[in-house]
């Protein structure tokens, strides 16, 4: 009995130490939010599953909610009557595709919602939303025994790309509930990675949309009495033509937008300054030009102060392609001031994204610092051009 001790102390060590790790790598609240909304299904015009989320979490901080005639989420945060109107805007879809037709061998063609780059498409798992519930599918790749070798370095185009659910007919694919129309979804697991980072899909633009929710959380945690009125917006449509903020604005009549994003870092091999400034881990980014927007640089430079009086590190970034809601707000009524403020994520538009929490949590307390100094005074002279 006396040399059973020794080993049942150390059997018991080994099993605290094993413990206590696993203890402290429980997912926080943000982390649990972040990772439900990342592994919903969600491509543009589908957004049901994302826009049940976002309004039983508005509700419960209290706020009043409402859906616009395309189905975007509107949040309220009353403030002043004679105060500005603040829109908050993050999308809720994710680049996807739609069910195109089925061929008589029972396999799928789709048509993408959004920017797929061809190369992305091949050998991926995706869900197909029937009115019957989610199918699996896969986009069949050829395999390397049949491909002869000049076509193996060759980009397979999107229109030759198919989805393969096992069915052998078009009759068996219509029997699972499989339509022309059907939404179709990326499948990828969120996953915690090392050194604070997360592995997942839609980050673009989940991200925003956890965005939304904890600032009007701290917000309201804080007793915040913010000079504006906050509209805290989840739009639809982002990826095929910003179509959810024009209608979401004309409920919210902003004074001034801000677009919660996800932004572009290239900082992996074959990655180029040229292409994007930004780097995971760096900090939130500020976006100055993308084809849709050039940033006013009275606000450019507020978000800069703000930033810098509270130790915030803010990236700047340009890109040559892609625009985002933030475009969409600065055409508001006769013009408006508007930014688009991002977390950085590698590999966007793609089944796996990478980004780093801590962008994630500095990009939120930028925002709860920036909306309460955005009073009547300071959005008139960021919107004012008779002295700059």
């Amino acid at each position: 009995m006396r040399n059973l001790i020794p080993r049942l102390t150390l059997r018991l060590s080994l099993l605290t130490a094993l413990a206590i790790p696993a203890l402290a790598q429980q997912p926080d609240r943000v982390e649990k939010l972040l990772a439900e909304l990342s592994n919903a299904p969600a491509p543009s015009g589908f957004e049901g599953p994302i826009r049940k989320i976002m309004m039983r979490e508005f509700r419960a901080l209290g706020v009043e909610v409402s859906t616009d005639g395309l189905g975007s989420v509107i949040a309220v945060l009353p403030g002043p009557a004679d105060g500005p109107r603040i829109m908050l805007d993050a999308h809720m879809d994710e680049v996807g595709a739609v069910v195109k037709y089925i061929a008589s061998d029972g396999m799928i063609k789709f048509q993408p919602l959004g920017g797929f780059l061809d190369q992305g498409l091949v050998n991926e798992r995706w869900t197909i939303l029937t009115s019957k519930g989610p199918i699996t599918a896969v986009s069949g790749l050829r395999s390397i025994h049949l491909t002869p070798v000049a076509e193996r370095t060759k980009v397979i185009p999107r229109d030759e790309v198919f989805l393969d659910v096992g069915a052998k007919s078009k009759a068996e694919v219509e029997a699972l509930g499989i339509r022309a129309g059907d939404a179709i979804a990326p499948i990828s697991a969120f996953t915690e990675l090392a050194g604070g980072r997360y592995l997942g899909k839609a980050f673009d633009d989940r991200v925003g949309c956890v965005m939304l929710i904890e600032i009007l959380r701290r917000l309201k945690e804080q007793s915040v009495r913010t000079p504006n009125t906050i509209y805290f917006v989840a739009a639809v449509q982002e990826e095929i033509g910003l179509r959810g903020t024009h209608t979401a604005m004309q409920v919210a009549k902003p004074d001034l937008g801000i677009s919660l994003e996800a932004g572009t870092p290239a900082d992996y091999p074959g990655g180029h300054m040229d292409a994007a400034q930004e780097k995971v881990g760096g900090g939130p980014a500020l976006f100055l030009a993308d084809t849709g927007l050039l940033i006013n640089l009275h606000l450019r430079d507020f978000l800069q102060r703000v930033a810098q009086e509270n130790g915030i590190s803010l990236q700047t970034e340009l890109i040559t392609a892609g625009a985002d809601d933030a475009a969409e707000l600065q055409r508001y009524d006769t013009g408006r001031p508007a930014a688009n403020v991002a977390v950085p994520v590698r590999y966007l538009h793609t089944h796996n994204g990478v980004m780093d929490r801590s962008d994630l949590d500095r990009t939120i307390d930028l925002m709860v610092k920036v909306l309460p100094k955005l009073d009547a005074r300071t959005v008139r002279e960021i919107a004012r051009f008779d002295g700059d």
